[in-house]
């Protein structure tokens, strides 16, 4: 005979066992029932792929100089005697724009003319007594000599006479002007003016040593710049440094932009677009329609309302569309919308 104390431990555990049968079978119905409830199709927009020409470009940020600039200076000392252009003056190649006061240089001048005249009579003196065997060889060399001497003088002291003209090396407008007349002019402060010629400008981008291939002489440019919304300049690539900058890994370009009617001014910060290829009829996509894992880059295609997944190499993003380089030949029906939701031969429903 059981004692009381097992019989009852006995029912409890029957009744532990029942209670959990109980709640499996409960369990499995559910999940029986969650697998019968049909799920309803996803809802997708399908699109067809474009053809249209794709253009491969590098894009940079510069600042726009002149081609040509110079800071004009004085060669020699003395009083800013008259300043004949100012700042913003456009000026031709050889126009006078300053008067340096050549009181003490023309004396000099003087002089050395003085001096170049009697070296001269001089020499011609001693060469006509040297015809005459009347003196030495010796002496006709050292009059000779004299005579180059004051002639280098007075070369040279013309020079200067002429460099107390400051004139323009070549055509373009004054941009600074930085002594007033009246002010002596020393070796500390001899530049009076900065020049530049706006008729064309230029811009020094860094290319990055990955992308040193693609720029070559001859490439076109697309420059914008902010005081000009929707303008754009175009140029093209006219010189490459030839070498890479060990610090930032990138190679100096530089692109020339023609500015005949001088809207680009020097200093302005300008974006650079440098188009590097061109392909023309480029299968393209929405780039929202474009997916990837761990295999890779790939898109849904919709074929007889069944979702495919197509592997696929994408290339060029261009106006919110990707160019599609393989996987697609341009015929497909390529999910846009509620991608996300589908599986690889899955059904779908088409939003007309």
């Amino acid at each position: 005979m059981i004692p009381m104390k097992n019989k009852n431990k006995v029912i409890l555990a029957i009744v532990i066992l029942a209670i959990v049968a109980i709640v499996v079978l409960k369990i499995i119905n559910a999940s029986g029932s969650a697998e019968q409830r049909k799920q309803p199709n996803p809802l997708v927009k399908v699109e067809t792929p474009h053809r249209e020409t794709i253009i491969n470009a590098l894009k940079f940020t510069g600042d726009v100089t002149p081609i040509q600039q110079a800071s004009i200076f004085s060669k020699v000392s003395g009083n800013l005697e008259k300043i004949y252009a100012d700042m913003g003056t456009y000026v031709q190649r050889g126009q006078l724009l300053a008067q340096i006061d050549t009181t003490e240089i023309y004396q000099q001048f003087q002089q050395m003319s003085a001096t170049y005249q009697n070296a001269k009579l001089t020499y011609q003196r001693n060469k006509d007594l040297s015809e005459q065997n009347l003196i030495a060889k010796q002496d006709l060399d050292n009059a000779d000599a004299a005579m180059k001497v004051a002639g280098a003088n007075f070369e040279a002291a013309r020079i200067r006479l002429d460099y107390a003209r400051i004139t323009a090396p070549f055509s373009g407008f004054i941009t600074k002007r930085f002594l007033d007349p009246g002010a002596l002019v020393t070796s500390n402060n001899a530049t009076l003016f900065t020049l530049m010629d706006l008729n064309a400008m230029k811009i020094i981008v860094n290319v990055l040593e990955k992308d040193i291939p693609l720029a070559r002489i001859g490439k076109k440019a697309l420059v914008t710049v902010d005081a000009f919304p929707g303008k754009e300049f175009h140029g093209s690539i006219t010189r490459i440094s030839e070498a890479v900058d060990l610090s930032t890994r990138t190679m100096a370009v530089e692109v020339d932009i023609p500015n005949p009617e001088h809207m680009l001014k020097p200093g302005m910060f300008a974006n650079v677009t440098i188009i590097v290829g061109e392909r023309n009829k480029a299968i393209t996509v929405p780039t929202q329609a474009i997916m990837r894992d761990s295999k890779g880059f790939f898109l849904f295609v919709v074929n007889d309302k069944i979702a495919k997944r197509i592997g696929i190499n994408p290339g060029v993003e261009q106006n919110t569309r990707t160019e599609i380089l393989s996987g697609l030949d341009g015929s497909e029906n390529v999910i846009t919308t509620g991608q996300q939701f589908v599986k690889d031969g899955g059904p779908v429903i088409i939003q007309q």
